[in-house]
């Protein structure tokens, strides 16, 4: 009976991986884990208003996720030539 109510508290408990911008115009993307988030009767994650403020979210993935490569990265990380 305890695993039930274990498992029934995890439900309502989340861990993502918010890909985002710096709000209004960032052009470089960045990513944060966010844990024990709760999540709505619906079943949608609540992302507080305190890490969305000044931020473009683009994408909430669930669980812990690594960015191996992302849209943008190479061409900040290349020197020019010449």
């Amino acid at each position: 009976m305890k695993s039930e109510s274990a498992k029934a508290v995890q439900a309502q408990n989340a861990t993502v991986t918010v890909l985002f911008y710096d709000a209004p115009a960032g052009l470089e993307m960045y990513n944060a884990v966010l844990t024990d988030l709760p999540v709505s009767q619906s079943g949608r994650v609540m992302i507080p208003e305190s890490f969305r403020r000044g931020k473009s979210i683009i994408a909430v993935l669930e669980g812990e996720c690594t960015i191996l490569n992302s849209l943008g990265e190479r061409v900040y990380s290349q020197r020019t030539v010449g």
